[in-house]
């Protein structure tokens, strides 16, 4: 089974397919090296675009441009090539193969995080008092997050991980189920709109 994985959401730009996988920090040229990238990987696979069995894509929480570049890109290719689209939310990704009391924590900005923590905490956008807060209650927490530094929580340790494209894959194999046909994929976004907060 072939397997494409993309991830637009977080600081890295990736792909992945079977066991080979790229990430980059693209910043804004993400619309232009996306289909390069995916085109690099097919290549060094030796398949065609016919050849992918599904996508499996990171369909937030995240920086809001590139879930919309990598959400619109797996949406077309999904609807070129007749296949489905596996949706996986980032918070997911990156706690993979965690603990259950895993906090995986993603920048939102203005003093707000993207959290989950599995069986804890329910996805969703928190201020930095509510995550202080949480873990004064769950001191046994491990906290997780691709860029910690701009997170700007000092007297919180939080360890620093890249999401593993690989276990996106993994993921996807164990959600087939989830499957949806492009015009279905929902994204995840979980920002109050501006002026709420």
């Amino acid at each position: 089974m072939n397997i494409l994985a993309i991830d637009c959401c977080m600081k890295l730009t990736g792909v992945a397919l079977n066991k080979d996988f790229e990430q980059l920090n693209l910043g804004r040229s993400q619309s232009q090296e996306l289909p390069r990238m995916t085109e690099n990987i097919l290549f060094r696979n030796n398949l065609k675009w016919q050849d992918l069995d599904y996508i499996v894509l990171t369909n937030g929480p995240g920086y809001f441009t590139g879930i919309r570049v990598g959400a619109a890109y797996a949406m077309g290719l999904a609807y070129s090539c007749g296949i489905k689209i596996i949706p996986v939310s980032t918070l997911d990704l990156l706690a993979y193969g965690s603990n259950n009391k895993t906090l995986a924590l993603i920048y939102s900005g203005h003093g707000f995080v993207y959290a989950k923590c599995k069986n804890y905490l329910d996805s969703g956008e928190y201020s930095h008092e509510f995550i202080t807060s949480w873990l004064n209650e769950n001191p046994d927490a491990d906290i997780i997050s691709d860029e910690p530094e701009r997170i700007n929580m000092p007297d919180i340790n939080i360890l620093k991980v890249n999401p593993n494209l690989l276990s996106l894959i993994e993921i996807a194999k164990l959600g087939i189920e989830n499957a949806v046909s492009p015009n279905e994929l929902k994204i995840l976004y979980f920002r109050a709109p501006q002026g709420m907060y």
